[in-house]
């Protein structure tokens, strides 16, 4: 058996199809959340690819599927109303959704009881405590006055390619800005502000 056929047996296991939905799931959420490097997006794609070809070959039950991207969905929608019921509903609908995933049947048991538990705390953990803080910090941002970032010094932090479309991350007064180039540059090139708009920062290489 060579390496792709190993790979390939590997994500068609009900765990490891599970963690991959799981995990694109959230990436696709960072990506939505807190949109700027691409890194998330190119890891959503990535996992929820190689999660789709996995669930293709087990007995996936539809309202299992429905109730986890509810879960996620929920805990997105946390983000913005940030309210704990809405958050604990949030979890619950996670579970359930992991518990049920697949059919059970003598060829698939489904997903292991520990893994769900697992999955489930540490997905609500990042969005609760963690995602939900970014995004908290990156709405108070819009309180800087836009008049003083102009011309305002700057440090690439994550680069701005082709790409990603010349979007990246700078450190303008000891904060992460999404910025937005007018060219490729590499992280450590000093940049200025030209202009802002919304919560990202157009800059020119200094």
């Amino acid at each position: 058996m060579d390496l792709g056929q190993t790979l390939f047996r590997l994500i068609a296991t009900p765990d490891v199809a599970y963690v991959l939905l799981v995990l694109g799931l959230i990436s696709l959420a960072v990506a939505i959340s807190t949109p700027g490097s691409g890194l998330a997006e190119v890891a959503a794609g990535l996992c929820l690819v190689l999660a789709v070809v996995g669930l293709a070959q087990l007995p996936v039950n539809l309202a299992g599927l429905v109730l986890l991207l509810l879960g996620v969905a929920l805990f997105i929608a946390d983000l913005k109303f940030q309210s704990g019921l809405m958050a604990l509903g949030a979890t619950i609908t996670l579970a359930v959704g992991s518990l049920f995933l697949f059919e059970f049947s003598a060829a698939a048991t489904g997903v292991s009881l520990w893994l769900i538990a697992i999955v489930t705390a540490g997905t609500a953990a990042f969005f609760v405590f963690g995602l939900a803080r970014v995004v908290d910090a990156m709405r108070l941002k819009p309180e800087i006055s836009q008049k003083n970032l102009l011309g305002a010094s700057g440090v690439i932090v994550v680069a701005p390619s082709a790409a990603n479309h010349l979007v990246g991350t700078a450190q303008v007064r000891s904060e992460i800005w999404t910025i937005r180039a007018t060219e490729p540059l590499e992280p450590g090139t000093p940049v200025t502000v030209e202009d802002v708009d919304g919560l990202t920062l157009k800059v020119n290489k200094v």
